[in-house]
């Protein structure tokens, strides 16, 4: 699925750069100022959901009412990275050149180049080689 938003909170753009597989039954969701930027080379599993904005969530209005949250917007994924099946990436998160995330992992966090990161949320276990 790929979603770009709408009139209300915005429309978003997703970039997917030369060479890069994207696996069956993925979540796209730009909105806004969220983009997503997906480098070269990428292997990105089936089931991952890259989510580029989240409504906020004050008390003053129905989440529903309320719109993105422009403190945390966008996704970039640098060049040669690999996305292990159902693995969600948060808003405002950046991942390295090279970097391995392993499978249903939740990315909430900036990931630096080369590292391989697992878990809920995800955690650094290892670099590549």
């Amino acid at each position: 699925m790929l979603a770009f938003g709408d009139e209300s909170n915005g429309y978003g753009r997703i970039s997917i750069g030369d060479g890069t597989w994207i696996g069956q039954y993925n979540n796209l969701r730009a909105c806004g100022d969220g983009d997503i930027r997906i480098g070269n080379h990428c292997l990105i599993s089936q089931f991952c959901t890259l989510v580029g904005s989240n409504h906020r969530i004050g008390r003053d209005h129905p989440i529903l009412e309320q719109g993105p949250d422009r403190s945390r917007l966008g996704i970039v994924i640098g060049d040669d990275v690999w996305l292990g099946a159902g693995v969600t990436v948060m808003p405002g998160v950046s991942i390295g050149t090279g970097a391995v995330i392993g499978a249903n992992a939740v990315v909430t966090k900036d990931v630096p180049a080369y590292d391989i990161m697992a878990g809920v949320p995800a955690v650094k276990i290892g670099e590549r080689a």
